[in-house]
Parts: structure tokens; sequence; C-alpha cells
């Protein structure tokens, strides 16, 4: 088979389609801005600072894919969260706008991707990847799943307790969150990217029980996931944590593909979903890839590689998001592990 694009990888991939080899995509976010030397705030402020650390880091690595500036709380900052930003850590939510339902509920509008808080800044992102990647490299684009915008807008002690105390309130505060969502969804498609990728830490079985998940998780994912799905972008869902008894259910939601935590054994989870969904994961981004060495990176990397099977449905890729002082090497070694073994 003649060597294949980044892009062309991946979609086929995803699709299920003969391979020249596996795709390997690691979730690099604030790794590339260390490896470009700017500090997360730096390139918060200044987009092109981050736009520099993804493309310079996936042509000095040659990996499969680019991602966006994503999970940093834009959407629920849009509508009103005050964040905390630190000098070189990921924002966090200092303070939810919802404190009272009654009275906090009919403050929140939809927000205007093109207006509203650092989402402008977002799309910006997103259409300087695709310019410079030029239809070679794929470019994922982020959105949030509805339950994490809502915990963001509520804090999630809050509204764990409130799926319990008050869970009409909570479905309102879910319906508000999935309109916006779904906006700001399709705002990344029209921007440029070219995987939509969703994450949600606050759905998994370390946070919450399966039969929560199904009544205020799944519905509002399903609903944005079959609105998304309208762009034309394949769909991916990550969720930390260990996710092994609500895997079918993601599948059913709509996604293309599936990005495991280490957390989940990678057999178990392919003899579950089977080749309905293309699975992306799952090497330990702490012990293994921040820790190990390059050979405890390839040999993890192959036993992920060899649970996945070589059907064309698995890409290669980091259990979680990468910590900045990750050895360079060892995300050689992932590249070098597909080369060697995913063929």
């Amino acid at each position: 088979m003649d060597t294949m694009n980044s892009y062309e990888r991946v979609m086929a991939a995803i699709r299920g389609e003969p391979l020249d080899r596996a795709p390997v995509i690691p979730s690099v976010r604030e790794w590339c801005i260390r490896q470009a030397g700017f500090t997360f705030s730096e390139a918060m402020q200044t987009p092109e600072k981050y736009v520099f650390s993804q493309y310079y880091c996936v042509k000095e690595y040659k990996y499969d894919a680019v991602w966006d500036f994503f999970a940093t709380h834009a959407e629920s900052e849009a509508l009103g969260s005050r964040l905390l930003i630190a000098e070189d850590t990921p924002p966090s939510v200092l303070k939810p706008i919802i404190r009272e339902y009654a009275a906090d509920l009919a403050r929140l509008g939809l927000p205007n991707p093109y207006k509203d808080g650092r989402l402008p800044q977002m799309l910006t992102i997103i259409r300087r990847l695709k310019e410079l990647c030029e239809g070679n490299i794929p470019v994922i684009g982020y959105c949030q799943a509805p339950f994490r915008h809502a915990a963001m807008l509520r804090g999630l002690e809050h509204i764990l307790r409130d799926t319990k105390k008050a869970p009409e309130k909570v479905k309102e505060l879910l319906e508000i969150s999935l309109t916006g969502l779904i906006h700001w969804g399709i705002a990344v498609a029209e921007a440029g990217a070219d995987i939509i990728s969703i994450s949600d830490p606050t759905v998994s079985r370390d946070v919450m029980s399966k039969d929560t998940w199904m009544k205020f998780g799944f519905p509002y994912l399903e609903r944005l996931a079959n609105a998304l799905k309208k762009t034309g972008k394949p769909l991916k869902l990550h969720v930390c944590g260990d996710t092994t008894d609500r895997l079918e259910t993601f599948v059913d939601a709509g996604f293309d593909i599936l990005s495991l935590d280490t957390k989940v054994d990678f057999q178990k989870a392919r003899e579950k979903v089977g080749d309905r969904v293309c699975l992306m994961g799952n090497v330990c981004p702490n012990t293994t890839l921040l820790f190990g060495s390059p050979q405890d990176v390839e040999d993890y990397s192959k036993k992920v590689i060899q649970q996945a099977g070589l059907n064309g449905r698995f890409i290669l890729s980091s259990g979680c998001m990468l910590a900045p002082d990750t050895p360079g090497e060892n995300v050689r070694a992932m590249v070098n592990a597909v080369e060697k073994y995913g063929r």
C-alpha cells in the first residue's frame, strides 16, 4: 500500500478501512506549549503561540493530528463562570455562575461563538491550524459535553447533589447547556475542524453511578452527538476514569471514536464494543509516558496495539493528557511503535 498522509490515515482508521499503519495521536496540549518554550498563560493570551506549539510538535515528532486549545472552560466562561488563570497551569472554574437556580438560570443566554468571551479566539486557532495543515494533517476541535458544561456552571459537587435533591432544575440547566453547545460545536466544524472531540471527566463511574449517568448524562450527550453529526464530521468522545460499565452506551450515543483512559482494560473494551467504533488509547500518561523509558513506552504501545487488533478501527494514543514534562523521546517511541507493530 502506498504511504498515506496523516489525514488519510486517521479517516481510514475511523471508517475501518485498510491502512499503511495505525495512526498515533497523543493527547498534547500543555506538552506542546512547553516544547515550544511558552507558558500556559502565554498561549492563552496569544493564539499564534498556541498554533505554533501545535504545528511545531506535529512536524517534529510526526504523529498524526493537531489539537485546538481544548478543555479550557471557554464555553462556561462565555456564560459567566469566572475562571482562575494561573501562570503555567490550565485554568479552573473559580466561581460558577449558578448559585441559586431560581435567580440565576434566567441570567443564562445563548452564547455567540463569534463574539463572546474567548470563543472567537478558539475559532481563530482552528482556522489557522487548518490553513497550516493544508488538508494533510487532521485538526481536532473541542466541545464540552452537556453534563460537564452544566457542572462548570453550577459546581460539580453541587450538581451531583442536585441530581437527587433538585433533578428538574438540573435538567433545566442541562437543556440550556445543550443548546449552547450545539451552536458551539457547529461553529467549531465551520471553522475547519476535521474531527469534533467531546470530553467529560464528570460522568465516569469514578464520579457518578450508571443510573445517574443514564438519567442526566446520556440523554443530553446523545442529543448533542445527533446534532453535530449533521456537520459531517466524525465525533470523538473521551471520558476520564473507568467507563467499563458504560462503554456500550457511548457507542449507542453515536460516537465514531472512543478515547479510553488507562483505567479501562483495552482488551475488554474491544470485546464489548467489537468493531462498531474506532478505539483510541490508552498508553498510561503517568507511569509510562512521564516516568518510563522509551522501551517501556514501546512495550506498552505494542500491548495496546495487539489488544485493539489491526482491523483498522484503532488509533494509538495516551490514556489522557500528557504531562508538560513528558520526555520527547517517549512521544517518539509511540510513533516508532506503530511503525513496528501497527501495520
